[in-house]
């Protein structure tokens, strides 16, 4: 659960409850919104527009039943960085072990695997920290070579195939948003969402972008403020985005 902070708009209340909709939760709608579920989260990181319009289909049904508002927000994944697979799974990394974050994609194992976005070995610098698996491991880079960004393990954990990537955002080159956060965000126009949630952003512009795509009279923005870049920039964010999370 999270709150969102509401901008300059009429509602009542300014900080709302939200709950993420999944596997666990999908059924147990009815109980949520007694409980006081303001705003019903769906990940747009996972599942089908098929799952996603069941998921907020279900949401109007119990929040008509109860008598209760609840809106829904579409979370868009953003420049999310992701491990390529291993071929067992999942691997263990040893603290002190070498591990490369290699350029090509393929089949991985204990010694390095391949990422969604080729261009973290040219955007990293020597003394970097990378967190894997959201930060079950930590990595510190070394250099960079032919076969990728290699580096060396800080904290050693279980890594899973598709595990998320984090590194200084303020290096990475990736778009505010990408091709996959264009097709969901019309998606999730036509699925008639009340707002969209931006992960990852990093500056006002990126913002504006959205907000540009969805249109002037499309569902409120709700900025997730996660990286340090937004930290720095987060008035001019606060001045262009309907709410922050």
């Amino acid at each position: 659960m999270s709150t969102v902070q509401i901008g300059e708009r009429p509602w009542a209340r300014r900080t709302r409850l939200v709950c993420t909709i999944g596997p666990s939760s999908a059924g147990r709608l009815p109980e949520l919104i007694a409980a006081g579920l303001d705003v019903a989260r769906v990940n747009f990181s996972h599942g089908s527009r098929e799952e996603w319009a069941a998921s907020i289909a279900a949401v109007r049904q119990a929040a008509d039943e109860a008598d209760r508002p609840a809106a829904v927000m579409a979370d868009l994944s953003g420049p999310k960085v992701r491990l390529g697979t291993f071929t067992d799974g999942s691997i263990q990394l040893v603290e002190g072990s070498s591990f490369t974050l290699r350029r090509q994609p393929g089949p991985g194992d204990a010694t390095g695997v391949g990422t969604s976005y080729p261009g973290l070995v040219d955007d990293l610098r020597p003394g970097d920290r990378v967190l894997l698996s959201d930060g079950v491991a930590e990595l510190r880079v070394v250099r960079a070579s032919a076969a990728g960004l290699e580096t060396v393990v800080v904290r050693g954990g279980v890594v899973r195939s598709r595990g998320g990537l984090n590194a200084p955002s303020e290096r990475l080159s990736l778009a505010g948003l990408t091709e996959k956060d264009r097709r969901d965000a019309r998606t999730a126009l036509d699925l008639g969402v009340d707002f969209v949630a931006q992960s990852f952003v990093r500056r006002p512009e990126d913002v504006l972008e959205l907000r540009r795509l969805l249109g002037r009279d499309g569902p409120p923005i709700v900025a997730k403020i996660e990286t340090g870049p937004a930290v720095a920039a987060f008035e001019g964010i606060l001045a262009v985005t309907d709410a922050v999370m």
